[in-house]
C-alpha cells in the first residue's frame, strides 16, 4: 500500500488481545493505515485544509473540546479522503446528538464523496430522529457497482448522550454498530473503487449542504481494516478528555501537540527506541528505551516546526507507530 508521507503508519506486533472476558492469542503481521481526527478545531482538521460553512463552534465539554453544530447551516468540509484506496475499512465517530425533532430529522452528518463524481460513489453515516427525540442509525454505501442502506427504525437510542457509532466493510459485507454492538449487516459489492480517490469528507451535513446535524462531534477515525468491537474507540465516563490517539498498546497525548507530547506503551520486553521522523523521512528525535514493562515518555515538542510527523516505538518483537501533529 502506498502511504502519504508522514501520515500512515506501519503496525507490526505479536500480542495478546483481550475481547470481552476471553483471552485470545493472536499473531498479527499486518500493515494498517489509519487516521484519527480530533474534532476540536475549525482549522486543518487531521492536518488537512478545512472549509467552514455556517457558524460551528468549538466548545468545552465533559469530554474535552468538541465542535457544536447548530443544525441550521453548520458544516466542516475537510479536503481529504481518509478511505483512500482501502478495500476494507472501519469508520468510527464519537458524537452527542441533540434532540432536534422536527427541525433535524434526517442528519447526514458523515459523508465521504467527491462532489464532482458523476456516479456519486459515497460512504455515509446518518441518523434518523423520532417524534420522541430518539435516534436510529443509517449506514449507507454507494459504490461503482451497487448501493446499500442499513436502517431499522426499531433500534433507537437516546439523544443528548455521548455515543459511538461505527460502520465496517470487508469482502462485500457492510455492518453497522452502536456503542460496540452490531446492529445490521448486508452485502454490497464494488468493481474498482469504493469512492473516488479525490473524495472529500463532510461533517455536519450532506456534501451538497442539506440534511443538517444538530449536536456535538468529538472524534472521527478511519482504519483500513475491519476492527473487532473490542478495538473500537471507547467513551470512558471517568475520563474528562478524549484527545488522544490510541491503537492497542500505543497512545499519544495530546495530539495535536504544542509544547510536549506524551507517549505511552506497555509490554516492552526488550531494549528498543522511540523515533520521530518528518514528512521527508528525516529523523528529528530518537531516544533509546530499556525494557520497562509499562512506560510513559514525555517529549518536548516546542522546538518542532508545525506539521505532520510519524512517531515510532521499536523493540525486537514489534513496531508501534502513529501520526503526530504539531500545532503551535
Amino acid at each position: 500500500m502506498s502511504l502519504k508521507p508522514g501520515i500512515g503508519f506501519i503496525f507490526i506486533l505479536i500480542s495478546i488481545l483481550f475481547c470481552s472476558h476471553a483471552a485470545v492469542a493472536v499473531l498479527i503481521n499486518d500493515t494498517t493505515y489509519y487516521e484519527s481526527w480530533n474534532i476540536d478545531t475549525l482549522e486543518n482538521i487531521g492536518g488537512y485544509p478545512t472549509t467552514v460553512t455556517g457558524n460551528p463552534q468549538v466548545i468545552s465539554t465533559d469530554k474535552g473540546r468538541a465542535v457544536k453544530f447548530d443544525g441550521d447551516g453548520d458544516r466542516l468540509l475537510i479536503d481529504a479522503n481518509p478511505l483512500g484506496d482501502a478495500k476494507e475499512f472501519t469508520i468510527e465517530i464519537i458524537f452527542k446528538p441533540d434532540g432536534a425533532y422536527p427541525l433535524n430529522t434526517e442528519p447526514r452528518f458523515v459523508h465521504i464523496q467527491d462532489p464532482d463524481d458523476v456516479s456519486a460513489k459515497r460512504v455515509m453515516i446518518e441518523l434518523r430522529l423520532t417524534a420522541e427525540n430518539l435516534w436510529y442509525l443509517d449506514g449507507f454505501m454507494k459504490t461503482d457497482n451497487a448501493s446499500l442502506t442499513l436502517i431499522d427504525e426499531s433500534l433507537t437510542h437516546p439523544t443528548n448522550h455521548w455515543m459511538h457509532a461505527a460502520i465496517t466493510y470487508q469482502n462485500s459485507t457492510f455492518k453497522t454498530y452502536v456503542n460496540g454492538i452490531e446492529e445490521l449487516n448486508g452485502n454490497v459489492t464494488y468493481a474498482s473503487e469504493i469512492v473516488a480517490p479525490t473524495a472529500k469528507t463532510s461533517l455536519g451535513s450532506r456534501m451538497d449542504q442539506r440534511n443538517w446535524y444538530s449536536g456535538l462531534i468529538k472524534t472521527f477515525k478511519v482504519t483500513h481494516r475491519v476492527l473487532a468491537p473490542c478495538e473500537f474507540l471507547t467513551i470512558d465516563t471517568n475520563k474528562t478528555d478524549l484527545n488522544e490517539i490510541s491503537h492497542d498498546r500505543f497512545k499519544l497525548f495530546p495530539n495535536p501537540a504544542n509544547q510536549y507530547v506524551t507517549v505511552s506503551s506497555f509490554s516492552i520486553s526488550s531494549p528498543g527506541y522511540i523515533k520521530i521522523t518528518d514528512v521527508l523521512g528525516k529523523t528529528i528525535y530518537r531516544k533509546e528505551q530499556a525494557p520497562a514493562g509499562v512506560f510513559i515518555h514525555k517529549i518536548n515538542t516546542s522546538g518542532f516546526a508545525e506539521g505532520i510527523y510519524v512517531i515510532e516505538i521499536y523493540s525486537d518483537t514489534f513496531i508501534q507507530a502513529g501520526k503526530l501533529i504539531i500545532r503551535h
